[in-house]
């Protein structure tokens, strides 16, 4: 499928962006039959820019064993390879103390466990920690939840926090279990944001840790038109609860992010159910006063991405936040993607692969959804909550095609630097004195890798970072992992793999 990715910019804008300093460096192309790149594989950098990659060994669609793979700078040293007699899904990774944490689910007989496998980088030694395991019999709600795993949340910042989300006896609470940095139980807590509320009228939307205390934000219909969030703190033991209400008949798609004490929740609002959104929405919480600062709701004021909502927006096709930044000054910076979903139909008899886990497909051709990602909307809310700016990336699809295969090139990777949005690109130029287009294509011959910079103003500039024609390799975009102010892309191409190093 291929596409094309029209930005608007004064002509200005795109000359004089290459003053800015972009330094890459390509490893040496590895060519070996291991090296097929699963789509699941997780590329992960240290806080010193050691990059690992971790890459999943299949077994008839079923993922029990993984490799760990080093490399030196930009190129393959080595890997080891780590054997699960079960069935096993990698949650998270994090790297530590040279140590990296595969925060892993396994399979067991009617039940799961939670664990984290511990790989020394330095002498390639493995360990292993249980930290949870439940069975269907005993437990089935915290089995279910267990299962579907999707809000499973685990952060590595003062102490390893790990919330799961259970709906038991009709009413939802979250589980949560303290953990030390070695990985020692400190605490276990059950969460209610209202143990007299249905589940029905419940829904937990993250958990946040700030410092030695922890933040679970919900969402609550208090009846048909009264809606609130509320925000519960955890510290040593005690609890205390902050509601924060809702514009009435408004739906919220939000986001969360916290800089100096300062809680940030933002998104966009509408007055209908599904889709249809008006503007973005605003609160800013103080968590030292633990008390709501600003709360505030802009309408869009470009007239273009007013159209975004109106007509088409409806059915298959709805809008994700990507990313929340915020500035120095907690100016806030949303970054969205439209997307369409869409099936695909499965043939019988064939194992694949799709986006989060895999299916072996045994008697019947089954259908797939997925996230067929396109256009992109930016805005830039003040520290008043006031919408300084909102602005659309176009990606136009000019040929039609049942495959996902030919999507992976269209992809973007977002990142927060120098108080300037930054958006990674593969594709090739047209331009004129007025605009600049650019296409997402395959051929090498055509094709470059682009940054695009959006600044404070809101104006966008193009830096062409290297030319595709000589490569043998797609460095798709979205596949960027950060380390600082270096970037690394892990490319693949015909059985082969080569790393990427990118500094700004």
């Amino acid at each position: 499928m291929k596409y094309k990715l029209a930005l608007f910019f004064l002509w200005f804008a795109i000359t004089n962006l290459q003053s800015q300093n972009i330094d890459f460096k390509k490893g040496e192309i590895v060519k070996d039959r291991l090296f097929l790149r699963d789509k699941n594989e997780i590329s992960i950098t240290d806080d010193t820019g050691n990059f690992y990659t971790i890459r999943p060994e299949r077994s008839s669609g079923f993922f029990y064993n993984y490799f760990v793979e080093f490399y030196n700078d930009v190129d393959f040293t080595e890997r080891i390879k780590i054997k699960s007699e079960k069935k096993i899904k990698i949650l998270k990774t994090f790297i530590k103390n040279r140590k990296i944490y595969l925060f892993i689910k396994e399979e067991l007989k009617k039940g799961f466990s939670l664990r984290f496998d511990i790989i020394d980088t330095q002498n390639k030694s493995k360990s292993q920690k249980e930290v949870l395991k439940v069975y269907k019999k005993s437990n089935p709600s915290f089995y279910k939840s267990l299962k579907e795993d999707s809000f499973i949340y685990l952060d590595n910042n003062a102490n390893i926090i790990l919330s799961i989300p259970v709906k038991e006896d009709k009413k939802t609470f979250v589980f949560v279990k303290v953990l030390s940095k070695k990985l020692e139980t400190l605490s276990e807590h059950k969460i209610f944001a209202d143990d007299s509320l249905s589940s029905k009228y419940t829904r937990y939307l993250s958990t946040i840790q700030f410092k030695n205390t922890i933040y679970f934000l919900f969402n609550l219909s208090l009846n048909k038109k009264d809606r609130i969030y509320r925000l519960i703190e955890l510290k040593d033991e005690k609890k205390k609860t902050l509601d924060i209400p809702i514009a009435t008949n408004t739906y919220e798609l939000i986001a969360t992010k916290v800089k100096n004490s300062e809680l940030i929740i933002s998104g966009l609002y509408s007055k209908k159910v599904k889709g249809g959104f008006e503007g973005v929405t605003y609160y800013k919480i103080g968590l030292n006063t633990f008390s709501l600062n600003v709360q505030k709701q802009s309408v869009f004021k470009n007239d273009k991405i007013k159209n975004y909502f109106k007509g088409f927006f409806r059915n298959n096709r709805s809008i994700d936040i990507k990313n929340i930044f915020l500035d120095e000054d907690l100016n806030t910076y949303l970054v969205s993607q439209f997307y369409i979903l869409r099936r695909q139909s499965i043939p019988i008899g064939i194992p694949i692969a799709t986006i989060g886990s895999s299916v072996l497909i045994t008697f019947n051709p089954i259908s797939i959804k997925y996230k067929l990602y396109d256009d992109l909307l930016m805005c830039k809310i003040n520290n008043n909550g006031d919408l300084d700016w909102e602005k659309s990336l176009e990606f136009a699809e000019i040929e039609r095609t049942s495959s996902r295969s030919n999507k992976k090139d269209s992809s973007v990777f977002a990142f927060f630097y120098e108080n300037n949005i930054n958006l990674l690109v593969n594709g090739y130029i047209k331009n004129n004195a007025k605009k600049v287009i650019i296409k997402q294509d395959k051929r090498f011959s055509k094709t470059k890798f682009y940054n695009v910079k959006i600044d404070s103003t809101g104006t966008k500039y193009l830096k062409t970072i290297f030319s595709n024609k000589d490569s043998d390799i797609i460095f798709r975009a979205g596949q960027t992992v950060l380390s600082d102010n270096i970037l690394y892309n892990l490319g693949q191409g015909n059985m082969r793999k080569q790393l990427l190093k990118i500094k700004f």
